[in-house]
C-alpha cells in the first residue's frame, strides 16, 4: 500500500511557494496561516509529525517533480498519483482530502488516465535516486549543533 501518497498535500505544489505553518519564522505569521489552513501542513499537530516531507531535501525533490510534471502537461498531483497507480508493487493507495473536488481529480487520474512514459517514470526515479529517504537529509547539521541534528536526533 502506498501510505500518503500525496506527501501530507506537499505534491499538490500548495506549499511551494509558500512555506507550511510551522515552518514560518514569525509567530503573527504562523497564527496568521494557522486561522486560514491549506491542509495539513498549516495544522500545528499534523505538521509536526510530516516534518520529513518538509526537509530541504524534500522541498528540492518536490521543485524538481513539479518541473516533470509541468514539461508533462499536468499537475504535480496528478503526476504523483499516476506514479503511484503504476508502480507494479503498490495494490492500493491511500490518499486523503479535504472536499469533493479534489476527491473526484483523484478519481479521475486513477481511473481515466494512460499510463506515464517510460521516458517519465525514468526522469522520476533519478530524482528519487537522489533524495531517497529526505528525513535522514539536511543541511542544518554540525559541530555547532551540540551533537543534535534538524530534527533533534543524535548524530553519532
Amino acid at each position: 500500500m502506498s501510505y500518503n501518497a500525496l506527501a501530507g498535500g506537499m505534491l499538490t505544489g500548495k506549499y511551494m511557494e509558500k512555506p507550511a505553518a510551522v515552518d514560518l519564522n514569525e509567530r503573527e505569521k504562523v497564527i496568521e496561516q494557522m486561522k486560514n489552513p491549506r491542509g495539513r501542513m498549516d495544522i500545528y499537530g499534523w505538521s509536526t509529525t510530516l516534518y520529513r516531507y518538509r526537509t530541504e531535501a524534500a522541498q528540492e525533490a518536490i521543485r524538481e517533480y513539479s518541473k516533470i510534471a509541468k514539461r508533462s502537461g499536468m499537475s504535480l498531483t496528478e503526476l504523483a498519483l499516476r506514479w503511484n497507480r503504476q508502480r507494479s508493487l503498490v495494490t492500493t493507495t491511500l490518499v486523503g482530502h479535504v472536499n469533493l473536488k479534489q476527491l473526484q481529480e483523484s478519481i479521475d487520474y486513477f481511473t481515466k488516465s494512460k499510463p506515464l512514459s517510460d521516458d517519465i517514470m525514468w526522469e522520476i526515479d533519478r530524482v528519487h535516486m537522489k533524495n531517497r529517504l529526505p528525513i535522514f537529509s539536511s543541511n542544518l547539521v554540525g559541530k555547532d549543533w551540540d551533537g543534535e541534528g534538524e530534527i533533534g536526533e543524535t548524530i553519532p
